[in-house]
């Protein structure tokens, strides 16, 4: 399927996903404050980068930060096999981990990284994501979620097709 702009949607607006980044952030920080004083937040790259940037800049306690490269996707489907591009390489263990998280859809990815994750036996693992589908009972735990979702194709805001259409400064759906 060949897709252009014009097919693109828009869900949500930068306005609306940078409030909602907000009111995660406040959520975070009031999850935590009493905890400790500083958080490592985990970027899922590529999709959660600019939902990253925008929630860890709205946490009030110190963040550090740590990407994995990972991938599940090709075009509009779920391929059902995890391709990892990088992963950490870097001491967790006792420390908060927060993984951030573009959209939970199957949960695939998502379950991926949290075994992989508890192997470096942190004190704690929160999850933070941009969207949760609602079409798929994944069964993961989403602690602080943006915006809950039915099962549509999302681009934008970091989402792609075939790499492309990241840099939306919103976050869209196509019909499938």
């Amino acid at each position: 399927m060949k897709i252009n702009r014009e097919d693109i949607k828009i869900l949500y607006t930068l306005d609306e996903i940078r409030d909602a980044a907000k009111k995660l952030g406040k959520e975070i920080t009031d999850f935590y404050k009493d905890k400790t004083d500083v958080i490592h937040a985990v970027c899922i790259l590529k999709g959660a980068i600019h939902f990253f940037t925008e929630l860890v800049l709205n946490i009030d306690i110190d963040v550090i930060y740590s990407f994995i490269h990972i991938t599940s996707y090709s075009g509009m489907d779920s391929t059902g096999r995890i391709r990892v591009k990088s992963w950490l390489e870097e001491d967790l263990e006792d420390k908060y981990l927060l993984i951030v998280e573009d959209v939970v859809d199957t949960g695939l990815t998502l379950r991926y990284v949290m075994r992989y994750l508890k192997k470096y036996r942190p004190k704690d693992i929160r999850i933070a994501a941009l969207a949760e589908k609602s079409s798929h009972d994944h069964g993961i735990k989403v602690d602080f979620v943006g915006f809950h979702l039915e099962d549509q194709f999302l681009l934008g805001y970091g989402l792609d097709y075939d790499e492309r259409f990241r840099n939306l400064p919103f976050l869209g759906y196509v019909e499938k």
